[in-house]
């Protein structure tokens, strides 16, 4: 039973809906949602795309440039079962991960 309730959590946590973000897609969160994310556009659709699998730590303290985090999506679709991310979204989401998580990581966090 509890196998079965753990494999559906799962399945929500990594379906499109959740990696999108659905019922918060366009939503502005209370700041502290995003955790060490940088606020701009691009943070909540990249929030619920990544955190659901692992922290934001992870994604911050990348360096990538654009196509590197565009393999990196894929990689992870492809090795690790995450839900992939199309369109609109992917392009904000790369856009966003581009403009703050770059090879220079101008905002990679000290603490």
């Amino acid at each position: 039973m509890r196998t079965a309730f753990t494999a559906a959590v799962l399945l929500f946590a990594c379906s499109p809906a959740a990696i999108v973000g659905a019922a918060d897609f366009g939503k502005a969160p209370e700041p502290e949602e995003f955790g060490l994310m940088v606020r701009a556009p691009g943070a909540s659709e990249t929030f619920y795309a990544c955190t659901p699998c692992h922290s934001e730590r992870i994604v911050v303290q990348q360096g990538l440039t654009r196509e590197q985090w565009d393999e990196a999506l894929v990689w992870m679709v492809e090795e690790h079962e995450m839900e992939p991310i199309e369109g609109d979204a992917r392009t904000v989401i790369l856009d966003y991960l581009a403009a703050h998580y770059g090879p220079d990581r101008p905002n990679f966090p000290h603490r």
